[in-house]
Order: structure tokens, then C-alpha cells, then sequence
């Protein structure tokens, strides 16, 4: 598991009784307990495995139904160690209403020996209910969504499929309830119709929660901070960073805006900040908060600036499935010879540990305003600078299409290079495709120009997080 707490899957596994009731076949529950323990341990690895009772006909199913229920455990697992009657699985799914169901479509035998007996044969003859209950949903709920896995027990792949359907079910259970706090709004100077959220269309599609946060709280928090706790950060910022521009009174003041700013998203319960800092927050604060921002993003909160719902929320799915920081990321700048795009944002949309290693941010003054010429404003700002960790990234992003929101997902990996002058923090991003493809696809399928981008490759989970959600899916790449 990459972070926090192990998902949990209730495991669901059994036959008709009639075989070692009715036909001889006593050995049978023994052997496909074997099998189920085998799959319970290799599970295991990764999840916590909750496995009730070896179910048998409707009763223990609905037995089973109501153990998982009351555990909470995120997804249930169905595999048919022998053929289950769809009166046991609608049972089943009559009892775990919310919890996602997948169907494993898998066997004891790991193929088809030349000498089968009768008992190894059982362990076998669950393929064929888990072929047709795909049939029987469709018939009793056609909108019925769970998800399938075919494979082996012993099958790397088939276990990784299960491992992150279940972290997608933990994502999507967890999402649930997230509140996403606006500072002050959505973004107000500039307008940006793709950003433009269906706040309620959001709430309905993932289960967050929205609050609005005011500038006038922040200008008094930033009041009361007191002078020593500002001195102890400036004095940690001046050991963190190269300070170049900046005098040291701007960086005091960004510090405590800082500590300020944290102040409120604890005192809210804030999971993700949408900041929006023109044309209100910055000069009634006399400090753009970029190192405040950086600074929640290293403490575990998704921080998106331009007041966006979007990648705040693609955000919070993605700590969810990996618990790592996300940098608010753009287009900025490509080399096609090199298939690159340099990428980032005006300051705060990464935190100070994402740097890469071996290397010093920098606190830089804005590059492209000139703050002399907004009334209340600093003169030029404390802005983080660095280039963040190579490897593989995804970038996400949720986009409102006619249907509600769909998801935009892009791979490839963060380039090793050095960091550029920019006045910002940054990521050079090769796409797994050539940049002229990669373009038109944003062309042809439509996509927000912010997303959220994390130093991990966690398509596959994201994969299954839209099916749960049932939300589309669209790739930028591949």
C-alpha cells in the first residue's frame, strides 16, 4: 500500500451447497477453501482481507452481505470458488448497498491438466457462474455498476487489477465529504470559461463539500501572529532557500501570511484550497501567499490556485490513491525537437519538498508584474522557485462535458534537467507521445488547461476511480 491506511475488501466466496449436500462431492468445500485462503493471503499483501464465512446457499450470502456492511469495508470481492446461483449474489448485493462489487472471474486449477478429477473439476466450475452473471445484471439492472477482473489466483496482473480496484473504492469512499474551501471565489480577473465550475454537478458526481473562505479572515489572522513565530519561519525560509530578490521585511510578511493561511484551513477543516489571488487577496494582504500555499501543499493539502474546483478535486482523488503532494501545473513553454513542455504557475502550486534533489529553491520576486503599480501590493513578492523530482508524473484533471463531469489524464515523465529562471516552481513534462499528437488531442477531445500533476503513475487506479464514479475518462497520451 503506498499510503495511509490499507483498503479494505470483503471477500465473498463459496458455491451451491447441492454439490457436497446432494452429490457426493464432501471433499469439495475443502478444497475451495484452500483456494479462497490462497487468495485471501496474496490480497493480503497490500489489503486487509475480511472473510466472514464460506457461503453456501442465499442465507450465509445475505449473511455475508450484511458482515461486509457493518465492517464498512471499501469493495467486495466475489469470486466463485465453485457455481454460486444468482439468488446468493443478489442477496449479496441487496445487503452491501454503496459498497462497490467486483467479479473475479478465476479458477483453482491454474489451466486444464490432461487428468482432471471430480473435486479439481469443482474447484473450476465457477468461470461459468461469474460468465453469466455479467447476463443476469443486465437483465435485473442494466445500470448496475461493479467492476471484473479475469485471471488466475497466482496472475501478477490479475491480483495488481484487484489491488487497485480496491484503492479506487477507498478514493471514491473517501472523497465522500471532502470539503474544498474557496479563497475568496473562483477566478475573478481574469475570466476562464473552461474553468467555470457546476459546483452542484461536482457535489453530485464525487460526494465533496464546498465552503468559502473571506480575505477579511485572513488579514486578521495574519494580525495576531506573533513576532517570534514570524522571525522562526523567516529564519527556516532564509536555511531552505536562496533568497534572491526579496528584502528580508517581504519575506517576514510572506511568513506571516503563512502561518496565517494554515491557521485557517486547520481551523476550517479545509481538504483542498482553491485561492484565488487577484484581483482582491493580494493587495488587501500586501503579499501574494505562494510560500503559504507551498507550504499547505507540503503539509498534505491540495492547493489550487485560480480558485479552481477542477484540479482541487482531481487533486484530492489522486492524494487519496497515493498520499503524495500534486503541483498545480499548466502549459507554459514546449521544445518539440526534445518533446518537452515546461510547465508550472505563478508561484505556490508545488511545495518546498518536491524539489529535486541535490538541489536549493530559490524565493524570487514575480517575473511578469510589476506590484509597484497595485496600490497595497508588495513591491515584487515572495515567490518559491525550483524544478521538481524526474520520473514518472500523471496529469489529471476534470473537465465538464455534456454529461457532467469526465476526466482528462495525461502520462509520460517529469524530465532530469536542471531548473530553469522562471520565478516559479516547475516541472518539464515529456508526454508518451509526440507533442504535435499530444495538442491535437487536447484539440479534439476538449480539456481544462490546469491540472493536477503528481510524480507517480497511478493510471490504473484512476482507471477504475472513473468507473466507480462512472465518469469518463478521455487520455491525452497513449
Amino acid at each position: 500500500m503506498k499510503s495511509g491506511q490499507k483498503p479494505k475488501i470483503g471477500l465473498f466466496a463459496g458455491g451451491i451447497e447441492q454439490y457436497w449436500t446432494e452429490c457426493g462431492m464432501d471433499a469439495l468445500p475443502a478444497a475451495m477453501e484452500r483456494d479462497i485462503q490462497r487468495l485471501k493471503k496474496r490480497l493480503e499483501k497490500e489489503c486487509e482481507v475480511f472473510y466472514p464465512l464460506f457461503v453456501g446457499n442465499e442465507a450465509e450470502a445475505r449473511e455475508a452481505g450484511k458482515a461486509f456492511a457493518a465492517k464498512d469495508v471499501d469493495m467486495v470481492l466475489m469470486y466463485h470458488a465453485t457455481y454460486i446461483d444468482d439468488e446468493m449474489t443478489v442477496a449479496l448485493v441487496e445487503e452491501i448497498r454503496g459498497i462497490f462489487p467486483v467479479l473475479f472471474l478465476s479458477q483453482g486449477l491454474k489451466g486444464i491438466p490432461d487428468q482432471i478429477g471430480l473435486i479439481e473439476s469443482g474447484t473450476c466450475w465457477g468461470v461459468n457462474s461469474a460468465a453469466q452473471l455479467p447476463g443476469s445484471f443486465r437483465r435485473l439492472w442494466p445500470d448496475f455498476n461493479y467492476g471484473f477482473v479475469f485471471g488466475h489466483l497466482d496472475n501478477d496482473r490479475a491480483i495488481g487489477e484487484i489491488l487497485q480496484y480496491a484503492r479506487a473504492a477507498r478514493c471514491v469512499k473517501n472523497l465522500r465529504g471532502k470539503l474544498v474551501g474557496f479563497l475568496p471565489h473562483r477566478s475573478a480577473g481574469v475570466p476562464m470559461y473552461d474553468t467555470f465550475p457546476d459546483e452542484a454537478r461536482m457535489m453530485g458526481q464525487t460526494g465533496i463539500k464546498l465552503c468559502f473562505l473571506y480575505i477579511h479572515d485572513l488579514l486578521e489572522g495574519m494580525k495576531v501572529v506573533g513576532e517570534k513565530e514570524v522571525e522562526a519561519l523567516t529564519d527556516e525560509l532564509y536555511r531552505l532557500c536562496e533568497v534572491v530578490e526579496p528584502p528580508r521585511d517581504e519575506v517576514m510578511l510572506a511568513a506571516r501570511q503563512a502561518i496565517a493561511l494554515e491557521r485557517m484551513v486547520q481551523k476550517n477543516g479545509i481538504d483542498a484550497l482553491a485561492i484565488d489571488m487577484f484581483p482582491g487577496l493580494t493587495p488587501i494582504c500586501g503579499m501574494i501567499p505562494c510560500v503559504g500555499m507551498a507550504r499547505l501543499i507540503d503539509s498534505g493539502v491540495v492547493v489550487a490556485t485560480e480558485g479552481d474546483l477542477s484540479v482541487s478535486v482531481a487533486g484530492l482523488m489522486i492524494r487519496e490513491l497515493c498520499g503524495r503532494p500534486i503541483h498545480f501545473w499548466e502549459h507554459l513553454m514546449f521544445d518539440e525537437e526534445k518533446n518537452w513542455v515546461l510547465g508550472g504557475h505563478e508561484g505556490g502550486c508545488a511545495g518546498f519538498s518536491m524539489a529535486k534533489r541535490g538541489t536549493k529553491p530559490k524565493l524570487r520576486n514575480t517575473q511578469y508584474i510589476d506590484f509597484g503599480k497595485i496600490s497595497g501590493a508588495p513591491h515584487g513578492g515572495v515567490l518559491p522557485e525550483f524544478i521538481t523530482e524526474p520520473g514518472p508524473v500523471n496529469l489529471l484533471t476534470l473537465f465538464r462535458g455534456e454529461q457532467g463531469y469526465e476526466m482528462r489524464l495525461a502520462r509520460g515523465e517529469s524530465v532530469d534537467t536542471p531548473p530553469r529562471e522562471v520565478h516559479f516552481e516547475h516541472t518539464i513534462f515529456r508526454p508518451n507521445i509526440p507533442l504535435r499528437q499530444y495538442f491535437e488531442r487536447i484539440n479534439e477531445v476538449g480539456s481544462c488547461h490546469h491540472f493536477a500533476l503528481v510524480h507517480e503513475d497511478i493510471s490504473g487506479e484512476i482507471e477504475k476511480v472513473a468507473h466507480i464514479l462512472n465518469m469518463k475518462l478521455e487520455y491525452l497520451t497513449d
